[in-house]
């Protein structure tokens, strides 16, 4: 009698502990599952930290499983590169979603954009190479002195919508200096060459003398100097008139300018490195199409 009891106690324990065992792994399988799912909603949502936590949680319920591990390492993958995008490191950028893209049996969505930005951080750099070379052509004819010539060039950059994208900021504060260093050039040539004129025609009147000075300016310059400093009409701040700094006939602030730049800023746009005239142009473009300085920023400037 005993013995029988015995028996029937061990298959009850057995088949409790069966059943415990199938109910935990059960749980765990769902809670696996979960996660996963989780996961692949937060991908679809941008929300990348979140992502990651879910697919290591899903680890934690699967240890080394392998689906989980690629989502993860894909996600993180992928973070990387949008980080290096912004610090402006194109290179590792396009390493890293060219990680991501190649990735099998991954996350089509986080495929799809790392291919769409492949293509973006390709034109990035195909146009980095052609800024910089106008950049360097505009630095040569500064260091040749032709301080005219060089900003002609810099206008062919400014004058290039995607220029002003914050991707090329370091390049655009470049030529803002360079821009500045032209200016003061052609300034100093200027007064030098009307002090030296001064001097050699003390004797005559006041009138002539100063329009002898301003002969002898035009003189001491090489020819495509003086024909640059005579046709340059760039947008800098020594060439603007009145008439440029003014919106609706009234003189544009520096309270509107500063207003102004953190409009741009706010739109996704590099104002900082603009100066006060290219903002009072924005200002002016968007008064004449009937639009918001944020909306003109944001289909202009970027």
């Amino acid at each position: 009698m005993k013995k029988w009891v015995w028996v029937v106690a061990t298959i009850v324990v057995a088949l409790l502990i069966g059943g415990y065992a199938y109910s935990n792994h059960h749980a765990t399988a769902k809670e696996y599952q979960a996660a996963m799912a989780n996961g692949r909603t937060a991908i679809q949502s941008k929300h990348y930290t979140q992502a990651e936590s879910y697919f290591q949680n899903a680890l934690k319920r699967r240890l080394n499983d392998a689906p989980a591990q690629r989502y993860l390492t894909q996600t993180q993958r992928f973070v990387s590169a949008e980080n290096a995008l912004d610090d402006l490191h194109f290179a590792s950028a396009q390493k890293h979603y060219q990680t991501v893209k190649d990735t099998k049996n991954g996350s089509q969505v986080l495929t799809k954009r790392a291919q769409d930005r492949l293509k973006q951080v390709k034109t990035i750099r195909g146009n980095v190479k052609q800024f910089k070379k106008l950049l360097t052509k505009a630095q040569g004819q500064n260091e040749a002195l032709n301080y005219g010539q060089s900003n002609t060039i810099l206008d062919e950059l400014f004058n290039n919508s995607k220029f002003r994208q914050r991707y090329y900021k370091n390049l655009y504060s470049q030529a803002l200096a360079l821009r500045k260093a032209n200016n003061a050039g052609q300034t100093a040539s200027l007064a030098s060459s009307a002090s030296s004129t001064a001097a050699a025609s003390s004797s005559e009147s006041s009138a002539t003398s100063s329009s002898t000075a301003t002969s002898s300016s035009s003189a001491s310059l090489t020819s495509s100097e003086q024909a640059a400093a005579k046709n340059y009409s760039g947008s800098n701040e020594y060439t603007v008139t009145k008439k440029q700094k003014e919106l609706n006939g009234k003189t544009i602030t520096a309270d509107q300018i500063a207003s102004a730049r953190k409009t741009i800023n706010a739109a996704g746009v590099q104002a900082d490195a603009m100066s006060d005239q290219d903002v009072r142009v924005a200002l002016q473009q968007a008064n004449k199409k009937d639009m918001s300085l944020s909306a003109y920023a944001k289909q202009y400037l970027q």
